[in-house]
């Protein structure tokens, strides 16, 4: 299956579900669709996303990035000016605060992105603060990213990250 095509089944699956049964953008004034105030804030695009967007419309802007876990891999960040059509919104904000996670183990989990911790009261008060079914629509959508070779391995690549920014900030904890 061609890679907008997964796509597309993953936004469909999440189309009609949020974090909360309401607006949980009204908790933290939209904190994640702000304009970040410094370069690498943003949310990732997964490998081959952009093509999706045959024109940029005017509420995002998309630049590469460099990937540090494979060099060689095209990243691009996405941000946002707080106005999107959430139609056509990245996968990235559709699963947010949650990402899908691939350890040693090989075993797709969902877990809450620890980078959304800082922003989002969601991921601060942890899983039982969300919407069981959007939980429910991320795995499904997160099941279907992992049948293309190359998102899967973008989200093996995501998942070391997480990892290292985890150690990190304990390092800085103690």
């Amino acid at each position: 299956m061609e890679q907008i095509e997964i796509y597309r089944q993953a936004y469909n699956i999440l189309e009609n579900v949020t974090p909360l049964r309401l607006d949980c953008g009204n908790l933290c004034r939209k904190a994640c669709c702000q304009n970040p105030e410094y370069e690498e804030a943003g949310m990732y695009l997964f490998p081959g996303e952009e093509n999706i967007y045959s024109r940029m419309p005017q509420w995002l802007t998309v630049r590469q990035i460099n990937w540090n876990p494979n060099p060689e891999r095209k990243i691009y960040l996405a941000t946002c000016n707080g106005t999107c059509d959430r139609s056509i919104r990245p996968l990235a904000c559709r699963i947010f605060p949650l990402t899908p996670y691939i350890g040693p183990s090989d075993i797709l989990q969902i877990r809450m992105d620890i980078r959304a911790k800082p922003i989002c009261p969601l991921a601060q008060q942890g899983r039982q603060a969300l919407n069981p079914e959007f939980i429910q629509k991320v795995r499904a959508a997160s099941q279907i990213l992992m049948t293309d070779p190359d998102i899967k391995d973008f989200i093996k690549e995501l998942s070391a990250v997480l990892d290292d920014y985890e150690k990190l900030l304990w390092n800085t904890l103690l």
